[in-house]
């Protein structure tokens, strides 16, 4: 029974998922009031991001668009428990969005029938995934979206060179299962980025200076590590929400930023191109694939589509 009292805007509380408790901010409206019944939505980050980071921004502006939002630490992360810590494990994630979900199904503020997914990035993928299956999910949104992870790695790897990495993830899983300590690795090799020779405009440099600066990383957000288990590829690699798009079955607003079509955006538009109807695709003139992440400007106008769409649905 949720008895906690709620004040407007954050509120620290947590949840359980998969035997552990994981902290978990939930915002409300303005005008808040546990008596009425409000649209909800679940949000599940990036890769490695914790709730301080992008969930904070579009779980605010959510609730002051009439919304209760939920922003989460998942398994391992932030202020969560869990052993292996940032691990990118698809599976697991996918199940705490199921528990965050089911937590939502008991706050008696929250209206069943009004509960809405918006995963980012990585999470993109993963809330398509669990939207496939979970039905209590009546849309969702995804921004900066990595749809198919067939095409991040199997399509764009030859054979050596997916085995090789696959190998090395294999690897170090073993000598964590010989040794119990994990072993932690630069997963998006930001450290060895040479900065002077790369595009600026690449989502490689913004990554860079959204995850390893004041802007967005360890510094601002203790809680926050850019590196991860030496076997985390193991489970994203078959995390592909294209393969199932025709059979999502459950409305779907795909979000990019104009200038991602040169990296990742063309995931979202191929993934709408496959997804069931109803479905829309929205492009956010100027902005990137990381501007989504921060950027007022950017953020509003996606916040705006989000907001439009679910109240479609």
């Amino acid at each position: 029974m949720f008895n906690l009292i709620l004040n407007p805007g954050k509120n620290e509380i947590s949840f359980k998922s998969q035997g552990y408790t994981l902290a978990a901010n939930l915002y409300v409206p303005r005008d808040f009031d546990p008596s009425n019944s409000y649209p909800a939505v679940i949000y599940s980050p990036p890769f490695n991001q914790v709730k301080e980071q992008s969930g904070a921004i579009y779980c605010h502006k959510l609730a002051e668009r009439g919304y209760v939002a939920l922003a989460f630490d998942h398994v391992g992360y932030g202020d969560s428990e869990g052993e292996i810590r940032n691990y990118e494990n698809a599976n697991i994630k996918m199940e705490s969005i199921r528990d965050g979900i089911s937590f939502l199904g008991t706050l008696p503020f929250v209206n069943r029938d009004r509960l809405f997914g918006l995963g980012m990035c990585a999470s993109g993928g993963y809330m398509a995934l669990v939207a496939t299956t979970d039905k209590r999910l009546k849309a969702i949104a995804t921004v900066s979206g990595m749809m198919s992870n067939q095409t991040s790695y199997f399509k764009t790897m030859d054979r050596e060179t997916v085995c090789a990495t696959i190998a090395t993830a294999n690897a170090g899983r073993q000598k964590f299962y010989e040794t119990g300590k994990v072993e932690y690795i630069d997963g998006l090799g930001m450290e060895s980025l040479d900065l002077d020779s790369l595009d600026k405009k690449s989502a490689q440099y913004e990554g860079y200076e959204f995850y390893m600066t004041k802007r967005a990383g360890a510094e601002t957000y203790p809680n926050y590590s850019h590196k991860s288990p030496t076997f985390l590829l193991e489970t994203p690699m078959l995390a592909d929400a294209q393969s199932y798009a025709p059979y999502l079955y459950t409305p779907y607003i795909g979000i990019y930023g104009e200038k991602a079509l040169q990296d990742t955006g063309s995931l979202t538009v191929r993934f709408y191109e496959a997804a069931s109807e109803p479905k829309e695709l929205v492009e956010i003139s100027g902005a990137s694939h990381v501007s989504l992440y921060d950027i007022n400007a950017d953020v509003d106008r996606a916040i705006t589509a989000i907001d439009t769409f679910f109240q479609k649905h």
